[in-house]
């Protein structure tokens, strides 16, 4: 039987489309090359069948397939130094020897959403924690953790909490019908969000445009319970009296990959007391 790569990468690509498809709204799978298609029995996984998955012949294939698919990163990895080094050549020696960035970034592992390339920095300016929806829980202690380096170890001045239009995470949220723990554990709760602002989101009738309010309602939420942790006001309060003005900044963006463009959005309620001067003006 003769293999291709297409053909192997074809049942890779429908097995994991067939998992993600709940993260896609109305009832598609996603393209993982493209935008989302419509599901249908053909395209999921027949092509898997037509390739066996053991044996002596498998095993060199599968090293071939890897070897085809990691070369040209390699290659491109090799230009990307070669052209860093162009414009500096003491760049990674820089890189590799100092770790001062002023920004963390809290977003989505969306991966059209690239922090350092979205604001325009290099690697080595922004510290990321990514996760599905950019979602700030007190009982994440992976980004807990993350957090609290960022403010008492690297003392970053600037926190960005970033959405993304067209998020899966948030849209999963509000058709959580079929997803499995630990991504149903995960998106509930964005439903917890939507059920706290539901009056609000139930009057908008367009789908599209109630997502892209959710998301920006979860980025606010997320960006209030940044301000909230001890380890922040602690921050906030030894910073106060000791520079031009108290730090970690906390910023809510949401970020619109049909334009590149980032939106910066008001996270402090009305009732709040901002003593910190965080609130933007609308």
């Amino acid at each position: 039987m003769v293999f291709s790569r297409p053909l192997f990468a074809a049942g890779l690509l429908a097995a994991a489309a067939s998992s993600a498809s709940a993260f896609a709204p109305g009832g598609v799978s996603l393209n993982l090359r493209g935008a989302a298609r419509p599901a249908t029995s053909s395209n999921l996984g027949l092509r898997m069948a037509a390739a066996p998955t053991s044996g002596p012949e498998w095993k060199l294939k599968k090293k071939e397939i890897l070897s085809e698919i990691l070369a040209p990163l390699m290659e491109s990895n090799k230009k990307w130094i070669s052209a860093k080094k162009d414009q500096d050549p003491a760049f990674f020696d820089k890189l590799g020897s100092i770790h001062t960035p002023e920004i963390m970034w809290i977003g989505c592992v969306d991966s059209r959403v690239a922090a350092n390339e979205v604001i325009g920095v290099e690697p080595g300016d922004v510290f990321v924690h990514r996760n599905i929806a950019n979602t700030v829980m007190t009982q994440d202690f992976n980004l807990l953790s993350g957090l609290q380096y960022a403010v008492d170890v690297l003392e970053v001045e600037h926190i960005i909490v970033c959405g993304h239009s067209n998020c899966g995470g948030v849209a999963a949220s509000t058709t959580p019908e079929g997803i499995a723990s630990p991504l149903e554990n995960w998106v509930a709760h964005i439903g917890d969000v939507y059920r706290s602002h539901q009056e609000e989101l139930n009057a908008i009738e367009d789908t599209q445009e109630r997502l892209g309010r959710l998301t920006v309602l979860n980025v606010v939420e997320s960006c209030q319970t940044v301000y909230m942790l001890n380890l922040v006001q602690r921050r906030l309060a030894e910073t106060a009296s000791v520079n031009p003005y108290p730090t970690p900044r906390i910023h809510a963006m949401v970020y619109n990959v049909g334009t590149g463009e980032l939106e910066k959005v008001n996270w402090v309620p009305d009732h709040m007391d901002d003593i910190y001067g965080m609130r933007v003006s609308q």
